[in-house]
């Protein structure tokens, strides 16, 4: 089985990473690593050289990948990197299609759910994809997120339904 895993460097892509790294912990299977850097404005990279912007690119996914790499290093799992360019979603999906993973394993802060539905990357590459793709959360949501969402939402529809009476 091989696991696509989006890497940023942050907690979120590492509980990711431990997840996939516990699902292979058999040995049949690989880790396949992605970080994804965003192509600069036309408008800066005309300012700059295509060597100067390939090296940003590289330097950045290799800081990515560093934590990922210890966290697979300690374990036997086989694994790889890839570093892309481009829109994140679209990215991941490509290379999706051309390893021909089996799963992604996406990494994922606890947000407020009608904010991660419209602006989660990890929405963006369900649905581009055809593999399954496992949602990872890490952390807590904040008690805004967990109480004053739902009471501010349960407040509005109360108004509304008053209003329209």
């Amino acid at each position: 089985m091989n696991l696509l895993v989006p890497v940023n460097g942050s907690k979120a892509s590492l509980a990711a990473v431990r997840y996939a790294a516990a699902a292979l912990r058999d040995g049949r299977g690989e880790v396949i690593l992605v970080n994804v850097q965003p192509r600069l404005p036309a408008y800066v990279a005309r300012f700059t050289s295509r060597d100067s912007r390939e090296a940003m690119r590289a330097d950045r996914s290799e800081s990515a990948f560093a934590a990922a790499r210890a966290v697979l290093d300690a374990t036997s799992v086989r694994y790889r990197t890839i570093a892309a360019t481009g829109r994140v979603s679209d990215a991941i999906a490509d290379v999706a299609r051309s390893v021909k993973v089996d799963q992604i394993v996406m990494g994922a802060t606890r947000r407020a759910g009608w904010w991660q539905a419209l602006f989660s990357p990890v929405t963006q590459v369900i649905d581009r994809v055809e593999v399954p793709v496992a949602v990872i959360g890490e952390g807590r949501s904040g008690a805004f997120e967990r109480y004053g969402v739902p009471a501010c939402v349960g407040l509005g529809l109360t108004a509304l339904a008053i209003a329209t009476e």
